[in-house]
């Protein structure tokens, strides 16, 4: 019997050393067979998991801080950090510092988009199309049922890093409705598309974002930048909750959605809004963020390895640094009748940052 060959070595090259009060969590994506571990479909050398740390390793669900376990097993969580087999949570917070709704078309759109806003004040992700089976992965496109389940696994650890509540409504993923089998991407001027294909949905999306925004917080919608269907029925679903008045335009603004904004023009999108009964063009308003914050975030994208490349992760935190040079931010579009209080967390949120040096 031919010899079979070691397992690749597991190297995390975006990382962080785990900090005393940090709070180790284990990505979902393990697999124990009795036989072997297995990470992302391949095999883990035994040296970094061995089956005598499966305790060990089940036990690092963000609930202790690093500096409470035994050095020989705090050794142990080191190794699976730089590995990438766990990420680190801050320390909790006692209660989200402001009152924020994030609408997301799927898992992971809040977070690329405002995951330094989250990690500083916390608050809700709302994941509208949040049944999904997409991924880059060969071992996870013949397996779609896991596919699905770890994607929202993969949500649930980046909350927990950023300290952020999660909602799942449980739409589909236009990649899976049979409206969009031949692209689900609409050029600018073919936005009422969305809502015109699937009358039905964008009314059930609408009814739920109803609930979800009720409350009186600050509520963040994709700008649908890259025009992906998703985040365009998300956008318009909001954008009629104004039209109703069911959603105060005051409590709103638009984020960037990454990474199409990334190769894509933002303030070209912004500039074809026209919200409220004296239709304008919402504004930029830049969210800064301290060095910790950006940490955070970079831990909170790493367990997205079904879709998102670690490529994408880091260019997102170097636009981050392009926009708020010297420091470092995200990028909100905000209203007239939102840009008092979204000045407000601005300034909190630079206040912040000078404090954290």
């Amino acid at each position: 019997m031919p010899e079979r060959p070691s397992p690749a070595p597991l190297v995390r090259r975006t990382t962080h050393p785990l900090l005393a009060d940090d709070r180790p969590i284990r990505l979902p994506h393990t697999e124990f067979d009795g036989a072997e571990v297995r990470f992302l479909g391949e095999p883990v050398d035994p040296a970094v998991l061995p089956s005598s740390a499966t305790e060990l390793w089940h036990a690092c669900d963000g609930a202790r801080p690093y500096r409470s376990w035994p050095s020989r097993e705090r050794e142990l969580i080191a190794g699976w950090h730089a590995a990438g087999l766990v990420v680190a949570a801050p320390p909790p917070r006692s209660q989200p510092s402001r009152a924020l709704t994030l609408l997301s078309p799927h898992p992971d759109d809040a977070q690329l988009a405002l995951g330094g806003l989250l990690a500083r004040f916390g608050g809700r992700v709302v994941d509208v199309f949040s049944h999904e089976t997409w991924t880059r992965r060969a071992h996870y496109r013949s397996r779609p049922s896991l596919a699905s389940r770890l994607l929202l696994e993969e949500e649930r650890v980046a909350c927990g890093v950023l300290g952020a509540e999660l909602t799942v409504l449980g739409h589909t993923d236009a990649a899976d409705r049979a409206a969009w089998r031949d692209g689900y991407f609409l050029g600018p001027q073919s936005v009422d598309a969305a809502r015109a294909t699937e009358p039905e949905l964008f009314e059930r999306v609408t009814a739920d974002l109803a609930a979800e925004a009720a409350g009186g917080g600050l509520v963040l919608v994709p700008l649908a930048v890259g025009g992906h269907v998703d985040h365009v029925l998300t956008r318009q679903a909001a954008l009629e909750l104004i039209a109703r008045r069911t959603l105060e335009p005051e409590r709103v603004a638009f984020y960037e959605d990454m990474p199409y904004s990334l190769f894509a023009d933002a303030t070209a999108e912004a500039g074809r809004l026209a919200v409220g009964p004296e239709p304008a063009a919402p504004v930029p308003v830049l969210i800064p963020a301290s060095e910790a914050a950006v940490r955070t975030k970079q831990e909170a994208l790493w367990p997205y390895r079904l879709q998102v490349l670690e490529a994408v992760s880091k260019r997102i935190v170097r636009h981050g640094r392009r926009l708020g040079a010297p420091g470092w931010a995200e990028r909100l579009w905000v209203l007239p009748e939102s840009a008092a209080a979204f000045g407000e967390l601005a300034a909190a949120a630079a206040e912040e940052a000078v404090a954290a040096g």
